[in-house]
């Protein structure tokens, strides 16, 4: 379930994306008018369709509308003469178009609009001559209109949802870390694992969810203006969101490692005490945002002089055994 506060921000987002989009489309149809087009509706499409979450897919949604019109508007003006409309030559032309779009390895974006620039001028092309003009220039103006207003007029920022997730994660990562400790110190109970490592399952959803809005952030802020300091921010955000995968990527293997040692032999108390504190001093750490903690005391446990020198023997043989029993797993299940 969403917040309140998450709703209203989403309706805030919805209300400036309406008052972007009028004033965009009002002011481009005008500048399309001044500029002498017969059609200058099509600059307010192309502010419509321009008009994206980030200013960066913005700019990228608008360089492909444009390529795509323009390699459209060039194969209709080259072959309409020979041609017939009908949906036959149509279809055959939306083909070339398209393939050549694909020949300049362009992306579905840019295909996408051949075909649209091809039905709109074979067809229209015929009843008005000016068409693939003010297609082309309209266009143009469109693209043009969407991205200087999603710049100036307040431009999309992400870093706050970003900030607020990554927290969020935290937090949820600190009370794995703290459950995980409470099931080593009291005896690495089976089915207790199994329930945490089906709640891990979650947690890495959430965790792709922080990096998808981490992302949004990046984008949003690439072309802001007006966000200088949010890029230092999104700096410390993207540390924030990387610990946090790396400490997931720990927990997960620590409790396999637990669950296969229980299975294998039974584990001692002090060992279970050990490596409980360890995991409440991790806890504790990702509890405070995963950055305020003095980091010299985060390592609690040690191992025997004698197997010092084969540590990194010991980590390559463990991960290798886990990789081959999930090996021997998939075998199975298929």
């Amino acid at each position: 379930m969403k917040s309140k506060k998450q709703l209203k921000k989403q309706m805030e987002n919805k209300t400036v994306l309406i008052g972007k989009m009028g004033a965009a489309s009002a002011l481009s149809w005008e500048i399309a008018k001044l500029a002498g087009s017969n059609h200058p509706y099509l600059a307010p499409i192309s502010v419509i369709l321009c008009l994206q979450t980030t200013i960066n897919r913005s700019i990228r949604f608008s360089y492909h509308r444009m390529v795509g019109t323009v390699i459209g508007i060039i194969v209709v003006v080259l072959l309409e003469p020979y041609l017939r409309v009908n949906g036959w030559t149509l279809g055959c032309l939306i083909i070339i178009g398209s393939f050549m779009a694909k020949w300049l390895k362009r992306d579905e974006t840019a295909i996408h609009q051949v075909a649209l620039t091809v039905l709109l001028v074979f067809v229209l092309g015929h009843k008005s001559g000016d068409y693939p003009i003010d297609r082309f220039r309209d266009t143009l103006i469109g693209a043009i209109t969407a991205v200087i207003i999603q710049m100036i007029i307040h431009p999309p920022n992400y870093l706050k949802q970003a900030l607020k997730i990554s927290e969020e994660y935290s937090n949820t990562l600190a009370s794995t870390f703290t459950n995980a400790a409470q099931w080593v110190e009291n005896g690495v109970d089976k089915t207790k694992g199994t329930e945490i490592q089906n709640k891990l399952k979650n947690l890495q959803q959430e965790l792709e969810l922080c990096k998808f809005v981490l992302k949004d952030a990046k984008e949003s802020l690439q072309y802001n203006l007006f966000a200088q300091k949010s890029k230092s921010a999104l700096k410390v955000c993207e540390q924030r969101i990387t610990l946090l995968s790396e400490g997931f990527i720990y927990i997960k293997i620590v409790i396999e490692t637990f669950m296969t040692w229980s299975k294998a032999a039974a584990i001692n108390t002090i060992d279970r005490r050990i490596f409980a504190k360890q995991l409440t001093t991790l806890a504790q750490f990702y509890n405070q945002k995963a950055d305020d903690m003095e980091q010299s005391n985060l390592l609690t446990i040690s191992i025997p002089a004698e197997l010092e020198k084969h540590q990194h023997l010991l980590t390559i043989y463990n991960e290798t055994c886990q990789l081959i029993e999930k090996i021997k797993q998939n075998k199975n299940e298929g």
